[in-house]
Order: C-alpha cells, then structure tokens, then sequence
C-alpha cells in the first residue's frame, strides 16, 4: 500500500480506539483513517461515494484500502438507522450541553484559565465542589432540610429525572474537598498544560 504516516502524528497508542471516520474515502478522510490504522486504532469509515468528483477515485481508494483493515460503509451520515446500527445504539454521541447558568459560568471559567495558562504561561488549577456536607455545613443544603423533615416526621421528596426515571446524587465530605484543595496547592509547582513551564505561583 506504501502509506506513510509521519511520526508527528504516529502518536502510538498502547491500546487502539474504535474510530468512525466520516467522508473516510475523501482525501483527506482517507490519510487520518491511514494514520490512525497506523498507529494501531480501529477504524470504520462512512462516506456517500457523492459524483463531486469522480467517484471511481473514491471507490478504487476503498478497495485500496480494505486490505488494510479500514472498512468503509457506503451511506449518508444523515441516516439515523444507519448510525444506530453502525454504533449499536441510540444516541452514538452526546453534546455537553449545561442547562443551569451556575453551572455553565464555571465552564467558561475554566475555558478562560486554559487559554491564560497557555498565553500567560500561569500554574491554574480549577476544583468543582461538588455538594459538600459535614462539620460547619450551609444550613440551605438538602441533607439539612432532608434531616429537619426526619425530625418532624414528614415526607421527604423524591425527585424523578425528565424521563421519570431514578436519580443518583452524591456528596462531598468536607474533609475530603480540604485534602483535594491542599493537594492540588502543592502540585502548582508542575504546570502540565503549559509544558512543565511557569512564570511565577500557581493559583487554585
């Protein structure tokens, strides 16, 4: 086949990923499923074979290419049941979408620290808390209202997911958050996004 893949992208997984390369009998679609076969990934191609160009190209680059373990399926990615099947299930992927504005001002938070700790070369390290309990504890959090309702002998309420479903939570002991907060204090010495590199004191 005489592919090359340069080492800049040979990054060399101990263990291969299952990739689904879409356009995968493109030009370009056709050298990242190479590279990543390359590098030991598991790939599985989608593409239309549409007559922008001449499809035998396209076609020729399957047959090609087939030999070396990269599938390519003929089918549009706008074909749900094609995907359902191709990712045996029924949403193959997810976007991260945050439904509460608390919970999305923490996002940009840490968005805005990455991008200074790649421009300004600074040690930052975000923690999220994620409902803390214990000694000293906020009085408006549900475990006190949970208790007081104990107390007086009244129903505590169940909450259901949007599809009526159970819902899990958990909950952070206090001394637990002091220990991560101590530990990532002493680990400002190492900036990992930056290259190892820093300019001055790490924040957390």
């Amino acid at each position: 086949m005489g592919v090359t893949v340069k080492s800049s992208v040979n990054i060399g997984l101990k263990t291969g990923y299952s990739v689904l390369v879409t356009v995968a009998a493109g030009f370009v679609g056709i050298h990242i499923s190479a590279a990543l076969r390359c590098r030991g990934d598991y790939v599985l191609g989608l593409y239309n074979f549409n007559s922008y160009y001449d499809p035998a190209l396209k076609r020729a680059r399957q047959h090609v290419w087939k030999k070396s373990g990269i599938f390519i399926v003929e089918g549009d990615i706008k074909d749900t049941g094609l995907l359902n099947k191709l990712f045996e299930a029924k949403y193959p992927f997810r976007k991260k979408i945050e439904r509460i504005l608390y919970a999305a001002t923490k996002k940009v938070g840490e968005e805005i620290a990455h991008t200074y700790n790649h421009i300004y070369v600074l040690s930052l390290t975000g923690l999220r808390f994620f409902t803390v309990y214990g000694q000293w504890g906020r009085p408006d959090m549900a475990y006190f209202f949970f208790a007081k309702d104990i107390l007086k002998r009244k129903p505590i309420p169940i909450f259901e997911s949007s599809n009526h479903g159970t819902v899990a939570h958990d909950f952070t002991f206090i001394d637990d958050v002091v220990k991560g907060c101590l530990g990532a204090l002493d680990a400002t010495e190492k900036s990992i996004g930056s290259g190892g590199k820093k300019k001055r004191g790490g924040s957390v």
